[in-house]
């Protein structure tokens, strides 16, 4: 209505009819095209330029968003059509690689198609109005204006002069609120930032988050200290001294995200809280129940190797031979229980006994319309026993492969049996020099759980790492943004210098990472990282590292150096480390995300050690353990990141060996049968258990041997009927032929 009314009053004014009809042309290209891009601002400035109606404008843009979103769908189908065109497709890279035509949103498939629908649609609306306005200010203002109260309503007034084209005050108005919004954005622009960190930070995080200042500059935004409350009063779970954002306000109009230097100066953990609060905690937690400082790290307890906790742990190749054998072996005794069922049942033998006695009935018959069924009925019954013979014959074959297949995996499972035996023998047995690296493997298996947890870590954080597709067909109101070849490669996110230093736990820590991308190609350079730290936690940390991903394939190396990193005691269960300092030191490489490569290090100083017991072994090995305070132990690593391949040598073995050589050589020699008997009497049970599978699979042969001894039987009777004399007579004596 306020529309019409806008409209009732320009028609009857005394603006020329092209003022009236480029205001409506104008806005509905503006009602139509979304709110966005440098074309909308073009759009304004010309409407304040040019001497158009500025309140019919306004009216007609929200007339026409309104319609504009009825049809965005058609709108948003329209622009994936066109700039999915191949005859287009060099049209759009040469727009998509200019900064100026880049920041219309043309690439944007609501904006593109909306746009051309508007500008389609404008000249003809504009031709049309302008007959209308003619035509109506020729006829019906003349029957309007014999009634003078129409006055009131400011309508049929006349202004001698003409209107120029250009408004010039017009334009100077446009710049002036344009500078005036850049003023009031400068002014309150700080304010605004951090309320909206706070608020949405506070939500988004379900704590209160407090910031201190915000400056926003241009291109540089600086936040002094940020809060986020622990649920601990008082104390904070998170604090950030200073960070700042450098970033490239070119490449931000070009929707790319581009920061020079990214710092966050301060971070600590579990710091005083000294901002005021700005939401109120709905929880609260016992101080008591907050972790203190610990000056340690603590590793799991370990234990001895059993027969029995080696053989539940390993990925023994026997056990998988078997699993295969519970699917298959069940799966083929079901399936010839089912070809027994309706290939040789019965009722099955008891129809073609049927059917040859009444072919034999027939044949003894003196009735010559009998006698001419038979002559067609033999040889189908005869040509249905042969099918029948060579369904059998087929059987016989098929049943032989699955019965060979069967013997196979009873071979298969034999063959992993020993194979079982002979790698963990190779692993719990003597070296040349007398020592068995138990130690070693005990570390070993324990890198490898550690390597499988970060796996699965990974495997729950990569989903969140790699974008999500966008829909096929975006929501009312959105379009989706289409992109073509850059002819200069640049990447749509790049962090040249991003660096994070603070403290936590007492433990001081500097990261700082170089050319953070999204396409290291257009970068030319992998992301690199370094992050030291020292402390009384740990002495001296440095990991250097390396994403590359410029060639076919990425490659993730890591370099670190470890000193003075203090162990609590690690506990077997004869065996005990007392706390001690570790170093570490070596290389690690991860390629294509799968396979894991390198070379560590670990030196244990400032040990006790001992052994418990009262064998003559353990006192001979706790003897040669208390003289022990220093080990180096050597880890390689191989396979894949899910299933690792870890192995650890230690000096200390070769230490042990001297003193309990002999001894050793006792308790490995029984380990080793302990051993045997246990992986043989699991291997005879599951063997066992595979041939009770294989014992209910039905005997096929010997019922294709009985069944096709019926059918030769049948087929040898079946070729005399026609021949057969009965009933006083041949048929070839009975019939006329």
């Amino acid at each position: 209505m306020k529309f019409l009314k806008k409209l009732f009053k320009a028609l009857n004014s005394a603006q020329a009819p092209w003022q009236v009809t480029l205001a409506i042309a104008s806005g509905m290209v503006s009602g139509l095209t979304p709110i966005s891009g440098l074309q909308t601002v073009v759009i304004l400035f010309l409407v304040f330029l040019l001497n158009i109606h500025l309140g019919l404008f306004f009216v007609a843009s929200a007339f026409f968003a309104g319609i504009g979103y009825l049809f965005d769908p058609w709108f948003e189908q329209i622009g994936y059509a066109l700039l999915n065109s191949d005859s287009l497709v060099g049209l759009w890279t040469t727009w998509y690689n200019s900064e100026v035509i880049r920041m219309s949103y043309f690439n944007n498939t609501l904006v593109l198609g909306s746009t051309l629908a508007s500008l389609v649609l404008a000249p003809p609306l504009y031709l049309f109005l302008g007959w209308i306005i003619r035509h109506y200010r020729e006829t019906l203002s003349v029957v309007l204006g014999k009634y003078p109260r129409l006055g009131l309503f400011g309508i049929l007034k006349t202004v001698p002069t003409k209107d120029p084209l250009i408004r010039w005050w017009g334009a100077g108005l446009f710049l002036g609120v344009a500078v005036l919004a850049c003023v009031i954005a400068l002014v309150f622009i700080n304010p605004t930032a951090k309320w909206v960190m706070e608020k949405g930070g506070s939500r988004l995080l379900q704590r209160d988050v407090r910031v201190g200042d915000v400056e926003v500059g241009l291109g540089v935004i600086a936040i002094n200290r940020i809060e986020i409350a622990s649920e601990k009063e008082g104390v904070d779970a998170l604090s950030v001294e200073q960070t700042l954002f450098d970033l490239d306000l070119v490449a931000l109009l070009m929707n790319r995200t581009h920061i020079e230097d990214l710092s966050f100066i301060g971070l600590g953990l579990n710091t005083p809280a000294t901002l005021k609060k700005s939401v109120a905690l709905s929880t609260s937690v016992d101080p008591g129940t907050v972790q203190s400082d610990d000056r340690t790290i603590t590793l799991p307890t370990f234990e001895l190797p059993t027969p029995e906790s080696i053989m539940a742990k390993t990925d023994l190749e026997s056990v998988k031979v078997y699993h295969q054998g519970e699917q298959e072996i069940p799966a083929l005794v079901a399936k010839w229980k089912q070809v027994a069922n309706n290939d040789f049942s019965p009722d099955e033998l008891e129809q073609l006994k049927m059917e040859f006695e009444a072919l034999k009935k027939k044949s003894e018959s003196k009735d010559p319309q009998q006698m001419l069924q038979l002559i067609n009925q033999v040889p189908a019954f005869t040509t249905k026993l042969q099918t029948k013979q060579k369904r059998i014959t087929m059987l016989q074959d098929e049943f032989k492969a699955d019965r060979q297949r069967i013997e196979q995996l009873y071979e298969k499972f034999d063959q992993a049996s020993k194979a079982d035996f002979e790698r963990l023998k190779a692993n719990y047995t003597l070296d040349n020099n007398g020592a068995m690296n138990v130690i070693g493997l005990l570390l070993s298996d324990k890198i490898k759980t550690y390597l499988t947890l970060a796996q699965r870590y990974y495997t729950k954080v990569a989903p969140y790492l790699k974008s999500e597709p966008k829909p096929p067909v975006p929501p009312r109101g959105e379009g989706r943004w289409m992109t073509f070849p850059l002819r200069e490669a640049r990447p749509e996110l790049f962090i040249a210098k991003a660096e994070i230093n603070g403290i936590v736990d007492a433990q001081s820590f500097i990261l700082t990472a170089h050319d953070i991308s999204d396409n290291q190609k257009a970068v030319g350079r992998p992301i690199s990282f370094e992050i030291k730290s020292e402390g009384p936690r740990i002495s001296s940390l440095s990991i250097r590292g390396e994403d590359n991903r410029l060639g076919e394939q990425s490659l993730d190396r890591l370099n670190f150096e470890v000193q003075g990193l203090t162990l609590e005691a690690i506990n077997f269960d004869a065996i005990h480390f007392g706390q001690s300092r570790l170093a570490v030191g070596g290389d690690i490489a991860l390629e294509a995300m799968q396979r894991l490569s390198g070379t560590n290090t670990l030196t244990f100083s400032e040990t006790t050690m001992g052994m418990s017991g009262d064998t003559k072994t353990s006192r001979i090995v706790g003897d040669v353990l208390s003289s022990i305070k220093s080990f180096k132990a050597s880890v390689s690593l191989a396979g894949t990141l899910e299933k690792p391949e870890v192995s650890v040598d230690t000096d200390l073995d070769q230490k042990l060996s001297a003193a309990v050589s002999g001894e050793l050589s006792k308790q490995a020699t029984t380990f080793r049968n302990d051993l045997q008997r246990k992986l043989n009497s699991q291997a005879s049970s599951q063997l066992k258990a595979l041939k009770g599978s294989a014992g209910g699979l039905v005997d096929i042969n010997t019922l294709a041997v009985q069944q096709n001894a019926l059918i030769s039987g049948y087929l040898t009777e079946a070729g005399g009927l026609l021949g057969k004399k009965g009933g006083g007579g041949s048929l070839k004596g009975i019939l006329p032929f």
